[in-house]
């Protein structure tokens, strides 16, 4: 609407109202006669009588051939004007400049040559005081001419800016038509820009993005600049305000340019990703406002050809970040492309209408004005295109995967959703990447992303001809029958139950084993099949259906064929464990665990060395609940650090009691994890614990299993180290059943090395076993580790072991772990 109206009054500027410059008086004129002439003053040395004697001063010299340029010199010009008609006539010569500083006009009514000349002097420069709002926007000179007489003008002009000052001479009336048509155009041009200023504050202030406030800036500085140009500023600005944007155009200048370029970078959100072009337009972005503030401290005869010289670079480094950005938003950013069309034609015909390259109309010397008036307007129609877009960026930001661009789990519940509302029958099955979260800090999230698209290209290539799994999202090239959920996660919906398209998820399965290529990096990869099938006579929402699929999931992991589907009776053993887990949490709030003990036997002596602290607990009701079903449920549920402490404290009550009844020299072994080395606040809690007891410190080892040595060595060795310090022994436990031994042994303070029991428990019938353990208790030996040895079940293993020289052992064969008063008078007997 509002280019509407903008092209409706420039229609009515061209078309209906003639061109007010066409009633400039010239020497065809048929009742005026003009002679000119001019002189430069390079060193404002030369006075009114001076250039009055100057015969080129006074020879026939056209104004349109004064040779304007920046600098400090001065420029003097003659006009006569004869009336050769017989009325009087009333003429206005208007100075077509308004930044003119010093612009002085003598006239006399005499010949200038003769001794009774006398010289009327009038002062209108922006420097001068005393002028009228108009006589600052119209610089102009009133001349009254009786018939057939003539007068004389001299002019004499100095600036430290553009100095080329055109001289139009109108009659009044004419002059006031030009006056009119111009507050005109101005009026336009200011109120449309306020109003697209207002426009742009409200978005601000509505959305908080930073392009409108940017643009409102490129408005404001565009209104300075022009409003000095051309004069109207003085109508808008305080005279104060205009004095300084005056003295500082070149700066103003430059802010339009910074302004422009900024917004554009803004508008197409080019900082996120920065090509080269871009980086390339941030950094003139920089140096134009570097050339800014120093400009402030420059005179403008010096600083306005350094601008010019920048300026140069502008246009193609615009050109090419515009094409570079058409080519990628060119649905959503036409209109912004379109508003430079004329801007740039704006600013290339007024100044050649100024420099009289092509024909000095009304129009042409406003062409910048019209031009930016038509720009904002596109502008403001580019705003709400871009707009548009975000609104519809964000809504399919919202329903899909960033990165892949793939449905997201949004846009997967709300067509489970719209089938639950329809109560229809459908199944949802998940596609996991075995062991993801491993493969990730290999490859970078790019890569990350590319494997994902090229998996759903296989599974959805697959699925193209099966009418029973659900279309997610029509595509231009394809249909999307796939949503990630996360990384390495898929999800599919049929319409049809899960179970009977086994066949078809073995076969997505064999063509995803063969693996892919990322750049350089072979993947081999494995997936698995999690599907449930929602009854809506029992599931109430979409979400029941999906964790049940993650439950089948789970189970797939642990089965050979990698598809597991969800049964009815796979919810009570997870709602079994669930229970477990919360009764796990209140026995040890309550102090339900409790702490056995198995003997360490030193097979030199026969006697007991120690005991190992074994965790059990008796539920009130399951009874008796194995340490491999409830320590995976600590660890799932993040407790397992609060149960090692409390471990710990219990052994060191334990040893209180062991040492104050004359066990001086007995040694109690407790368990710890990986996952306890990994709790930062680990190492301060166990300090806390033992400060509390008196036995010495050595008497306490705990032991660290093999595998859990190998997720963060720096953390590992710091913990370690700062126990055996003070004084705890530490051993590698179930030494064999994990990987890259002897560099632990040789790198962390290990005091003893325990020998697990599956190589101890048939060492005598098995040849590779027995070889095995000797050579470990030889290294072990040699490097002055204790070693202990598990599993012993029955003499014959434990004289093999004695032969080995084995130090310590621990089996059945001795005792089974007992609960510690049971122990103690195990302790009895034995002595």
């Amino acid at each position: 609407m509002l280019l509407l109206l903008l092209g409706m009054l420039i229609h009515h500027y061209v078309v209906v109202i003639a061109d007010p410059t066409a009633a400039e008086i010239t020497n065809d004129h048929e009742a005026i006669h003009i002679t000119e002439g001019y002189l430069v003053d390079p060193d404002h040395l030369l006075a009114l009588p001076d250039v009055l004697q100057t015969p080129a001063f006074i020879a026939d010299r056209s104004l349109e051939q004064v040779p304007w340029r920046f600098g400090q010199q001065a420029y003097w010009l003659r006009l006569k004007v004869r009336n050769t008609s017989t009325t009087d006539q009333s003429l206005v010569a208007y100075f077509s400049n308004p930044m003119i500083e010093q612009l002085t006009v003598y006239q006399s009514d005499s010949r200038p040559d003769t001794a009774q000349a006398s010289w009327r002097k009038t002062a209108l420069g922006w420097q001068s005081a005393g002028l009228s709002v108009k006589q600052r926007a119209f610089p102009t000179y009133d001349i009254h001419l009786r018939a057939h007489s003539e007068t004389h003008l001299v002019v004499r002009i100095a600036t430290a800016g553009i100095a080329k000052t055109p001289v139009h001479l109108y009659s009044s009336e004419d002059f006031n038509t030009l006056t009119q048509m111009t507050f005109l155009l101005w009026g336009s041009f200011v109120g449309v820009l306020v109003v697209m200023s207002l426009f742009n504050l409200v978005l601000f202030a509505g959305l908080k993005d930073g392009v409108y406030l940017v643009y409102v800036g490129y408005i404001v500085s565009v209104l300075m600049m022009l409003g000095v140009v051309m004069g109207f500023g003085h109508y808008i600005f305080p005279e104060a305000a205009m004095r300084w944007l005056r003295l500082h155009i070149v700066p103003v200048n430059l802010s339009v340019v910074i302004f422009t370029l900024s917004f554009a970078l803004l508008f197409f959100d080019a900082s996120g990703k920065k090509s080269r072009v871009t980086r390339w337009c941030i950094r003139y972005v920089q140096l134009l406002i570097a050339l800014a503030v120093i400009f402030l401290f420059v005179p403008e005869y010096l600083a306005a050809p350094i601008f010019f010289a920048a300026l140069a670079f502008l246009y193609p480094l615009i050109g090419l970040f515009l094409f570079q950005q058409f080519k990628l938003k060119q649905r959503w950013a036409r209109y912004y492309m379109l508003s430079w069309i004329p801007l740039i034609a704006g600013g290339a015909i007024q100044p050649m209408s100024l420099i009289g390259t092509i024909e000095g109309t009304f129009l042409t010397l406003h062409a910048m004005m019209i031009g930016v008036s038509i720009e904002v307007v596109l502008m403001a129609m580019g705003l709400a295109s871009r707009m548009q877009y975000k609104k519809e960026q964000a809504l399919f930001d919202a329903v899909h995967y960033p990165g892949t661009q793939l449905p997201n789990a949004a846009l997967l519940e709300r067509h489970t959703k719209e089938l639950i509302k329809n109560q229809q029958r459908f199944a949802i099955c998940l596609i996991e990447v075995a062991d993801f979260s491993s493969l990730q800090p290999y490859i970078s999230s790019t890569d990350t992303n590319d494997l994902m698209i090229m998996i759903s290209r296989v599974v959805n290539r697959e699925l193209m001809f099966q009418p029973q799994f659900l279309i997610l999202e029509a595509g231009e090239h394809q249909d999307h029958k796939l949503a990630q959920l996360k990384d390495g996660l898929l999800a599919v919906v049929l319409t049809e139950a899960a179970e009977t398209n086994s066949e078809l998820f073995d076969t997505i399965r064999q063509h995803l084993d063969s693996g892919a290529q990322i750049g350089e990096l072979y993947i081999a990869l494995a997936v698995n099949f999690g599907a449930s099938d929602f009854d809506y006579h029992h599931d109430e929402q979409s979400l029941d259906v999906l964790k049940q699929a993650q439950q089948a999931l789970e189970q797939a992991k642990y089965t050979s064929s990698g598809i597991e589907f969800y049964r009815a009776d796979q919810a009570y053993n997870f709602a079994q464990r669930l229970s477990l887990a919360a009764s796990l949490q209140a026995a040890l709030r309550n102090h339900e665990l409790e702490l056995y003990h198995q003997p360490q036997i030193n097979l030199q002596t026969g006697r007991v060395d120690g005991s190992e602290a074994l965790l059990r607990w008796h539920h009130h009701e399951l009874g008796y609940v194995p340490p491999n079903e409830f320590i995976p449920l600590a660890e799932d549920t993040g407790i397992v650090n609060e149960i090692t402490l409390w471990v710990i404290e219990r052994a060191c009550q334990d040893l209180e009691i062991l040492k104050a009844r004359g066990y001086l020299q007995h040694n109690v072994s407790v368990n710890i994890s990986g996952k306890d080395i990994a709790e930062p606040s680990f190492l301060a809690n166990v300090r806390r614990i033992l400060s509390q007891y008196s036995f010495p410190l050595n008497s306490l080892t705990f032991e660290l299993t093999e595998s859990a040595t190998v997720r963060d060595f720096h953390l590992l060795t710091e913990t370690l180290e700062a126990l055996a310090e003070i004084g705890v022994q530490i051993a590698i436990d179930d030494y064999g059943t994990g990987y890259s031994s002897l560099f632990y042994i040789a790198e962390l303070p290990f005091t003893e090395l325990k020998i697990d029991k599956s190589f101890v428990s048939d060492l005598d019938t098995s040849e590779r076993h027995r070889t095995i353990v000797k050579t470990t208790v030889e290294m072990a030996k040699s490097m002055g580790l204790k070693v202990v040895a598990e599993g012993i079940e029955s003499v014959a293993i434990e004289a093999l072991l004695r032969e080995y020289d084995c130090h310590i052992a621990q089996g059945f064969y001795y005792q089974k772990p007992i609960p510690f008063d049971q122990y103690l008078q195990w302790l009895i007997k034995q002595s």
